[in-house]
């Protein structure tokens, strides 16, 4: 069963969706804004692994709330 996460905007994104990073991260503002969400956590502070665009070769966590679903 996929577990769905509620990003910054209030809705909702699962297991391989694509994600924007929040606009207040370090990382969007270097660029590496977006995303595919590989994995979860049950610990709230990493508890969404994302694997970003610019950055293919490290895999991004952080907490449900810094990542919202894009089309």
């Amino acid at each position: 069963m996929a577990r769905t996460m509620t990003g910054y905007d209030g809705n909702g994104y699962e297991i391989g969706d694509r994600v924007e990073l929040h606009p207040g991260t370090g990382l969007w503002m270097q660029g590496a804004r977006y995303g595919v969400v590989t994995s979860t956590r049950s610990t709230p502070v990493d508890r969404v692994h994302v694997r970003l665009d610019k950055l293919p070769k490290r895999l991004f966590s952080g907490s449900e709330d810094l990542f919202k679903r894009i089309d």
